[in-house]
């Protein structure tokens, strides 16, 4: 079926019950989301987007709450059973609370899954080059794949996302929208402001990756582990083992970088080599994991120690699973970096902790898929009238403080909360202020506090 570029149409809805493991549920409503695939046409493929409207409890006069999800790809309708539960349970006190599966991801029409894994060379030390060669091969598949089914890649983009936001607000039957976005969502969220602010109430953004955030500062993450080594060399439960592990991580990646491990995967029982970028790639995870984070002292020691048994589980994970999803890998391609802020990664990597292996296999897959960059008009500053209350971490190495201040600029009715011990996540301590904020009360606190200590180092000697 096919839609006109400003079409759009409605299959159902019918009656859902959110369900938590804890017990309690929600009453809720389900339909499906027809959407042109690409607007840029008069006429194009429609894709499906399922959605969950959780009805208000009791009618406050607030506008819809729309909860733009990240990843890009994170499942949206299975969070809000999930991890988002407690939250749309609160926000629904006072208004509807609404979500939709993005194109391309999870229950949306199609899915596009990737069908070809990247065919590292496990019989070799994986090095950044040979990674990037086999996401190439795994990107040329997956295009080919979705090209013969008739998909046009280059429709997966974040302002067509942010015109399918749109159009749920259309078929929700209101003129404004509230929104609640987190990571990519803030990503999503800042193009539906710059498309369609006049429809928006007010706006949470959480973890704020701006337009021009999508590709990560290596100074930013050496910021952010330098940071965790303060805390370890603090840290009570840590009894002062950890003077410096900033250094005791960089010693760890210096002696991969200088002999290679061999060691067996356990569960596809497969000897390979692991090298510096490997392990770079697992510490990574250290970027917004809160188990990650509390665990990296007795990690780096293990490893420090030759005690390889939690790499190895990690590195299987990372090299024998399923490639990248193609959603992600087209959205965050088509958002790209400007000139100056890839300049600015390629001039940090090469003395990075890390290099600029948490940014990898992009911007280098795109020519493989086939997408178009989005261009520098598009990553241009926000710049908005809507009250906006922003949300940071000082834990949260993938979408720092930083980012959010920057975007704050464009904003002239905004507020910052920054959490105290906050990762990249969404913890409900924040619940009371953003409740009051889409009741148009102006948050009361600038910096919130929440417990945050290292696990112990078990010595196993």
């Amino acid at each position: 079926m096919n839609l006109r570029n400003t079409e759009y149409r409605i299959v159902g809805p019918w009656p859902l019950r959110l369900v938590h493991a804890n017990g309690r549920s929600l009453d809720a409503e389900r339909g499906l989301l027809l959407v042109p695939s690409c607007r840029t046409h008069d006429e194009s493929a429609a894709i499906g987007l399922p959605f969950v409207r959780v009805p208000a409890r009791r009618d406050h006069g607030v506008a819809p709450l729309v909860v733009l999800a990240g990843g890009p790809g994170v499942p949206a309708i299975g969070a809000f059973e999930t991890s988002f539960f407690e939250h749309v349970e609160r926000f629904s006190e006072i208004c509807d609370v609404v979500t939709f599966d993005q194109r391309g991801a999870n229950g949306a029409l199609p899915n596009l899954v990737n069908p070809l894994p990247p065919p590292y060379d496990l019989d070799a030390v994986l090095t950044r080059d040979g990674f990037l060669d086999a996401q190439r091969e795994s990107a040329r598949g997956l295009a080919t794949y979705w090209h013969e089914l008739g998909v046009d890649l280059n429709a997966y983009n974040t302002i067509e996302n942010a015109h399918d936001v749109n159009d749920l607000r259309r078929a929700l039957g209101v003129d404004k929208v509230n929104l609640h976005c987190a990571s990519y969502g803030s990503h999503l969220g800042l193009t539906f402001l710059k498309t369609h602010g006049e429809h928006v109430d007010r706006a949470i953004l959480c973890i704020v990756e701006g337009l021009d955030h999508t590709h990560k500062l290596p100074a930013n993450v050496d910021w952010h582990f330098r940071h965790l080594s303060d805390l370890a060399r603090t840290d009570r439960r840590l009894k002062g083992q950890f003077p410096d592990l900033f250094s005791e991580i960089a010693e760890v990646l210096d002696k991969f970088d200088r002999a290679p491990e061999t060691v067996r995967l356990p569960t596809a029982n497969i000897r390979t080599l692991v090298g510096k970028l490997a392990v770079q790639v697992v510490i990574g995870t250290a970027l917004g994991s809160i188990r990650a984070i509390r665990d990296l002292p007795h990690f780096t020691r293990q490893l420090a120690k030759g005690d390889y048994t939690t790499l190895t589980r990690r590195v299987e994970r990372w090299l024998t699973g399923p490639g990248i999803h193609g959603m992600q890998l087209a959205m965050d391609y088509a958002s790209g970096g400007t000139a100056e802020r890839m300049r600015l990664i390629e001039s940090q990597r090469a003395d990075a902790l890390l290099g600029d292996s948490f940014n990898l296999p992009f911007p280098f897959v795109g020519d493989s898929l086939g997408v178009d960059d989005l261009g520098d008009d598009f990553r241009t500053p926000v710049e908005s009238d809507a009250p906006t209350l922003f949300c940071a971490g000082t834990l949260d190495g993938r979408t720092p403080i930083a980012n959010a201040k920057e975007v704050r600029h464009g904003f002239r009715n905004s507020h910052l909360i920054v959490v105290e011990g906050m990762t990249h996540e969404l913890p409900a301590l924040l619940l009371d202020s953003q409740t009051e904020f889409l009741q148009g009360l102006k948050p009361g606190v600038e910096r919130l506090s929440r417990p945050f200590a290292f696990n112990p180092y078990r010595n196993a000697a």
